[in-house]
């Protein structure tokens, strides 16, 4: 299951994916974030809760691949991962991002990932 939200005012995507997901499942996670993204403004921030997400295989991390690709062209301002308990699944998406210099913050809760957020757009 995933849910994607994007908050115009604020500028910012929320996505939060629960369970396991195979490619087809993840693919349209993605499609879905990408279109939530096309309705914010260059140097918007993402809020990703992978908290209660397992492991992905292979040929399902080339659309989380995908995702983070679209984000650093789609001038991304800052990401948040909410990884909670789901350090093994954290550890999938960074070692993705690294090959495309995306790697976002990691934080426990969805409070810390609002306040960072905040702090970081104060500046």
């Amino acid at each position: 299951m995933f849910t994607v939200r994007a908050d115009v005012q604020k500028n910012r995507l929320y996505v939060k994916l629960v369970g396991f997901f195979d490619y087809n499942e993840m693919k349209e996670a993605t499609d879905k974030t990408i279109e939530g993204i096309k309705k914010l403004k260059p140097g918007y921030d993402i809020i990703n809760d992978i908290s209660e997400f397992k492991p992905v295989g292979q040929d399902t991390l080339k659309e989380v691949e995908r995702g983070q690709k679209y984000f650093k062209q789609s001038e991304i301002r800052h990401g948040i991962r909410v990884e909670g308990k789901a350090k093994l699944t954290n550890l999938q998406f960074n070692r993705v991002g690294k090959t495309i210099d995306y790697v976002p913050d990691a934080v426990e809760t969805m409070e810390e990932a609002e306040k960072l957020l905040d702090s970081l757009n104060q500046q």
